[in-house]
């Protein structure tokens, strides 16, 4: 589902540093700087820091509640995090290489989930996951960097490629063709973390599920 009806925020907004988008953060900073991005282009500078929070930063499925938890500097440390603290943390090192970037919260509906994690949240929907939207030559393009090499070679997903000048978002299809992922909604694209919005939404959407416990001892997807 396509969220061009929703409002968009200006590329100005989405290049400055926010409470969770710490995009001047010496850790941020000092890791656009090794990386080396400035020398390249802008479609070439957000492919490899696409490419870096989605193999570096490994994907864990669980439930963080604290507003701590979701600041870019925290999730560089960590080296983990779930789609929304990813998010976070690649929508800093994109500002701080000089090209905007939002974050964009969905619904996303897996049909590829272990029946475990089904039964303990009552849903395969993923609500209020999260990605990014990078502004490049004038359009805004959605990239889901969430799942890291260990998921999608252990679960036999199709690894998403991003180069710059094209939508990267997670397949409908795993590599043996069966059921993956379908982008049920779009809520919006953010040039902030909305936090308060996306915990509410959890406590909504998954009211049965002791938070608490999940945030301590997650599942394998």
């Amino acid at each position: 589902m396509s969220d061009d009806s929703l409002p968009m925020p200006s590329p100005a907004s989405c290049l400055a540093p926010t409470r969770y988008i710490e995009s001047t953060h010496p850790a941020i900073v000092g890791l656009v700087a090794r990386l080396r991005v400035r020398e390249l282009p802008p479609p070439a500078r957000t492919a490899a820091l696409f490419r870096f929070v989605r193999d570096e930063i490994r994907y864990e499925f669980m439930a963080k509640l604290s507003p701590e938890e979701y600041l870019a500097s925290h999730v560089l440390q960590d080296a983990k995090g779930f789609c929304v603290q990813k998010a976070v943390l690649l929508c800093a090192l994109s500002r701080a290489a000089e090209v905007p970037c939002a974050i964009v919260l969905s619904d996303l509906l897996d049909q590829s989930l272990s029946p475990k994690i089904v039964r303990a949240l009552g849903t395969n929907v993923m609500f209020h996951h999260g990605l990014n939207a990078f502004y490049l030559e004038e359009r805004w393009l959605k990239v889901d960097a969430s799942l890291s090499p260990d998921v999608t070679t252990r679960k036999g997903y199709r690894v998403v490629e991003f180069d710059g000048t094209r939508e990267a978002l997670l397949p409908e299809t795993t590599l043996a063709g069966g059921p993956h992922a379908t982008y049920e909604r779009f809520h919006g694209t953010y040039a902030e973390l909305p936090f308060d919005q996306m915990l509410s939404a959890f406590m909504s959407a998954y009211q049965h599920v002791d938070m608490l416990a999940l945030s301590r001892r997650g599942f394998r997807l």
